[in-house]
């Protein structure tokens, strides 16, 4: 199995846990983000998920370019 397939298959199932997480992560806990002398709360619930998403984004990026990079290395006939 080559790296990009097994890229793709990684962001995958990270993509797959982001949509469990959403759902089993309690909605009373929050992350605080102080920026300055202001504080941003946000629910857990939403920034894992959101995390998670942006890894296998990430991962399929990185995926995307092995696939092409090992494409653009194969040598047609007849050229």
């Amino acid at each position: 199995m080559g790296t990009g397939r097994t890229l793709m298959i990684a962001a995958e199932i990270l993509a797959v846990a982001a949509v469990a997480v959403q759902f089993l992560l309690p909605s009373e806990m929050g992350i605080t983000i102080h920026v300055g002398h202001k504080a941003l709360g946000l629910p857990i619930r939403w920034v894992v998920p959101l995390v998670l998403i942006s890894a296998a984004g990430a991962l399929s990026l990185f995926a995307l370019g092995a696939m092409y990079w090992r494409l653009g290395q194969v040598k047609i006939p007849g050229q």
